[in-house]
């Protein structure tokens, strides 16, 4: 059996497994309903411009900087990601799953 043959037998297998494994990467980090879990917002500008966009959606800063000018927020809303969607925001997402964001907890609840 030729070589190219053999690559070209493997090369759907490949496709499927890296398809698969960012399927399941994005299914991890898409923002649930759960109040008060920590996102991560992008908004394709300073961090600044996030911060708004997280008080338009009536949401806590957590924390903020890093990565792309991240942001880190939380809200009791558990429409928070679909605001924040309309506030401007590029991409949101589950801050408590992302690599290098698992430090990042809810607030204690004080009531």
């Amino acid at each position: 059996m030729k070589k190219s043959s053999l690559f070209r037998q493997l090369l759907p297998t490949a496709g499927l497994v890296l398809f698969g494994t960012g399927a399941l990467g994005i299914a991890a980090l898409h923002p649930t309903s759960d109040a008060r879990r920590p996102v991560g917002i992008i908004a394709g500008g300073d961090a600044a411009r996030t911060m708004r966009m997280v008080a338009a959606a009536d949401g806590r800063l957590v924390s903020a900087g890093g990565w792309l000018g991240v942001v880190y927020a939380t809200s009791d809303d558990p429409d928070f990601a679909a605001r924040l969607y309309r506030a401007g925001a590029v991409l949101v997402f589950r801050a408590d799953r992302a690599t290098g964001c698992a430090d990042l907890k809810p607030p204690a609840r004080t009531s």
